[in-house]
């Protein structure tokens, strides 16, 4: 399918299929920017996960935003409201007819949703599925060879290219168009640094006493310490570094004190000078918007990722290998050093 060739053909239209989670869909944004760059004027509807949908809006490329809320209409499906609303959703849905259907989520429940509009599936190959049943659902398969390892930004991009008939070419681009909002609870006088401590598996952590020691050095350099959160175990956990960090230089480091919607956390990182963190969604998502970001792996490889940011990017760290407080130090003050924030 190559309507690049034919500038009097219909515009090409194509749905694509990523609900979850908030990294996944960061990694699937590239494939936006190649689908235009190769069919202008392309018209390009994406199904999301309500929770995440606010990432997907920030992309000026996508035309409609399809948000889906399976976790909601599973639990209270008993109720006629529910019912009546996913009847109302699926009808949306199959109101408009797609030139291809491209389900990057590889999953039975996403091959299944992605069945329900209007027009050729196509979808992983079984070995790149992250179930093994759903490409069982899909019209079409991508041919890859066995055991595939190719990383997550290069599998979306060469799937979505081999559907339409297409080769991505150059580096990704996230495409992401938000301003950025220093949140009004930090004073204005000093460049701030958003720590992403958190993350929902364990072996992914990094040792407290390595947070203290960065947030410590970044307080030393006049910068502000963020400390996000996302839940309560991650608020007492935030609240904590915070005040260690604190202790030693009055001013110098907070927790947020909310959880913020996903449309203003996007926002408070766009404004960071940088943004340090664990290998979690958010951390991928201020890299996207282009802040110069840290990433800590731990009990993850970045060899799977091989995240290409949209800005200053240093990647430390390895599965069973943490770094050490000094080089996350070192890297965050090359990166402030690169984009003018010098020591206070």
């Amino acid at each position: 399918m190559n309507t690049a060739a034919n500038p009097e053909a219909p515009a090409l239209r194509v749905l694509i299929v990523k609900t979850s989670s908030m990294g996944d869909i960061v990694h699937a944004l590239p494939v936006v920017h190649d689908i235009l760059s190769r069919h202008p004027g392309a018209q390009i509807d994406w199904l999301v996960e309500e929770a995440y949908a606010d990432i997907v809006r920030a992309h000026p490329g996508v035309r409609r935003v399809i948000a889906v809320q399976l976790r909601r209409w599973r639990r209270q499906f008993w109720r006629a409201g529910v019912r009546r609303e996913w009847r109302q959703w699926k009808t949306a849905l199959r109101a408009e007819r797609y030139d291809a259907v491209i389900d990057l989520q590889g999953l039975v429940k996403s091959a299944l949703i992605a069945r329900l509009a209007r027009g050729p599936l196509y979808g992983l190959s079984w070995a790149s599925a992250r179930e093994a049943l759903a490409p069982l659902f899909y019209a079409h398969r991508q041919k890859t060879r066995l055991r595939r390892t190719e990383a997550a930004v290069p599998r979306y991009r060469a799937l979505v290219g081999w559907a339409l008939g297409d080769v991505p070419q150059g580096a990704p681009h996230y495409g992401l168009s938000l301003p950025p909002r220093r949140p009004q609870w930090l004073d204005a006088d000093r460049p701030y640094a958003v720590l992403l401590s958190a993350t929902a598996k364990e072996r992914k952590l990094w040792e407290e006493t390595r947070w203290i020691a960065l947030g410590q050095a970044l307080a030393a350099q006049g910068v502000r310490c963020v400390f996000a959160w996302g839940n309560a175990s991650e608020r007492q956990r935030a609240h904590r570094l915070a005040a260690a960090v604190d202790a030693a230089d009055a001013g110098s480091a907070l927790a947020a004190p909310a959880a913020f919607a996903l449309g203003e956390w996007m926002q408070v990182l766009r404004a960071a000078a940088v943004v340090i963190g664990v290998d979690t969604g958010l951390l991928y998502l201020a890299a996207a918007v282009g802040t110069p970001a840290v990433a800590i792996y731990t009990g993850s490889s970045p060899h799977s990722v091989e995240f290409e940011s949209a800005g200053p990017w240093r990647s430390l760290g390895d599965d069973g290998q943490p770094p050490t407080a000094q080089a996350v130090v070192d890297a965050a003050r090359q990166l402030l050093a690169a984009t003018g924030h010098t020591a206070a």
